[in-house]
């Protein structure tokens, strides 16, 4: 399982063209972990609502379709979600507002959210899951989009790190920097997004973690037990996932031996 393959059952698992059909994926392989993460965003959320008299603005990595939104922004479940969009014939455009309409918003979040998928984030966009959506390259040199946002207070991703790496964080983190080195936004200090994700087990943070450090952050993986994440699609990528943690010698008893991946949770936050 190297990193070139790993990406493309990314790709291939993730990406699809629309709603019905990626949630209809991450019905069969039992997606989860948004649920799971949603109250470990908004525990961070609540305590940014203490310091800020303003919404909270949340940037989503690897967005696709609106999914951590949908979850917080109107306190939604994935199951909720499923129902939804897959318990009968496929919803039209004018159900899926009337759906969301229908839902109570909480008006403290914007969400501004990044993805491979221009659909994603077209649906994203019209939905109103989120302010702007940006089809971008984190990996790319130049993210001169994200110069145009307003201050981000939070950054989130849910099971897409090590499919983008520390290239995609230094890139990001350097935009951050020249926006807190130039801000002129308020007669307070500049106060550094908050970084909080989950990564699989089978993925090294080490790169991710020095570029954090680089740009004077500091990473903690909590300390609550790993986060499931979703089945494995077949008994091959079960094999090669369990091999690969058990030549970085993580025991995998608990956890993938079941048939599922599992993921650990992150913060980072500026020293300064």
């Amino acid at each position: 399982m190297d990193e070139l393959k790993v990406k493309k059952d990314f790709t291939d698992i993730y990406t699809q063209d629309s709603p019905y059909e990626y949630l209809k994926e991450m019905d069969r392989l039992e997606y989860s972990i948004p649920d799971s993460t949603k109250p470990l965003y908004n525990s961070i959320i609540e305590q940014l609502e203490g310091t800020l008299s303003r919404p909270i603005n949340v940037l989503d990595l690897g967005s696709s379709y609106g999914i951590n939104s949908s979850l917080m922004k109107y306190n939604l479940t994935m199951s909720e979600l499923n129902d939804f969009f897959l318990n009968g014939s496929k919803p039209t455009k004018k159900e899926t507002k009337q759906f969301y309409q229908k839902c109570n918003s909480n008006d403290n979040m914007n969400f501004y959210q990044i993805d491979i998928s221009k659909e994603a984030l077209k649906f994203s966009e019209e939905m109103n899951l989120c302010e702007r959506g940006m089809n971008i390259d984190l990996e790319a040199e130049k993210l001169n989009l994200l110069e145009s946002l307003p201050k981000m207070d939070i950054v989130i991703a849910t099971g897409c790190i090590g499919y983008i790496g520390y290239k995609a964080f230094s890139n990001l983190l350097k935009v951050i920097k020249n926006r807190q080195s130039n801000s002129i936004e308020s007669e307070t200090e500049y106060i550094a997004p908050i970084f909080a994700f989950s990564v699989l087990r089978i993925f090294d943070m080490e790169d991710i973690e020095e570029v954090f450090e680089i740009y004077d952050y500091s990473v903690v993986k909590s300390d609550i037990k790993p986060i499931r994440q979703r089945n494995f699609s077949d008994p091959k990528e079960k094999t090669q996932t369990i091999s690969l943690l058990h030549d970085m010698e993580i025991n995998t008893k608990k956890y993938e031996d079941d048939g599922n991946f599992y993921a650990d949770f992150y913060i980072a936050k500026s020293k300064n």
